[in-house]
């Protein structure tokens, strides 16, 4: 009977590593064709942002928190002596921050201790460079988090820019293609002059998405030009858009 109950124990156990696995190959497969619809835009590549939101709901040490925040930015290859720290830690407010910048990219993690039991881990990646290996990128924040944390919350946006002003007709060409490449759906719009903002569900980001109107939403798309620089600014981003656009 032990026997039998250490087998079936064990079945369990690879199905559930399979259905792990199956969903992060498919969150991959997703982001991966997220960035071929960016390709497929035809814009040029400004920049990518990645934000994550760790909560921690044990109590945790001031040096338990740095070392969460430099295990975090130690994934990108960073020297510790390139790290610039500033830390507040007293009875009116615990909090951690570390960043690097170049010309290129930003990178910043702040840790807040809110109460005993309850902290946060903020990640912020902005690159203006390289966009390609963002799904390594988000792979390798993702993993690390989850080692601290049992609830992580990663948003991703893409942005590219066209050097002339487009019409609104053609704002919705772009954006119906975009729809078509993601297998998504539009649930929500906001359109006004110059500016267009799109919340869609697409089924080939099903694993990542939230809740609004009662829908279940995963892709944002947003469009405006921008009369100072005289550009048309495009964003996809996923499952919403952090930034101010």
């Amino acid at each position: 009977m032990k026997i039998i109950q250490k087998l079936v124990s064990f079945v369990i156990l690879i199905l559930v590593g399979v259905v792990i696995s199956y969903a992060e190959v498919k969150l991959d497969n997703g982001y991966y064709k997220l960035i071929e619809t960016f390709n497929n835009t035809q814009s040029e590549f400004k920049f990518y942002n990645i934000k994550a939101n760790a909560t921690i709901d044990y109590n945790v040490s001031k040096d338990k928190m740095k070392n969460i925040c430099l295990d975090t930015i130690n994934n990108f290859g960073i020297e510790e002596s390139d790290i610039k720290w500033n830390e507040k830690w007293d009875n009116n407010e615990k909090q951690v921050f570390c960043q690097v910048k170049n010309n290129n990219r930003s990178i910043s993690i702040a840790g807040v201790k809110k109460s005993k039991d309850e902290a946060y881990i903020i990640v912020d990646i902005l690159d203006n460079k390289v966009y390609k290996n963002i799904v390594d990128i988000y792979n390798l924040m993702e993993d690390t988090l989850n080692r601290y944390s049992n609830q992580v919350d990663i948003y991703t946006c893409i942005a590219g820019e066209y050097t002339k002003r487009l019409q609104i007709n053609k704002y919705d060409d772009i954006l119906q293609k975009i729809l078509y490449n993601m297998n998504a759906d539009e649930i929500d719009r906001v359109q006004e002059k110059n500016f267009l903002s799109v919340t869609a569900y697409s089924k080939l980001l099903n694993e990542n998405y939230l809740e609004y109107l009662g829908y279940k939403i995963n892709l944002n798309i947003g469009m405006r030009y921008s009369e100072d620089d005289e550009k048309t600014i495009i964003y996809i981003a996923t499952p919403i858009m952090k930034l101010d656009y």
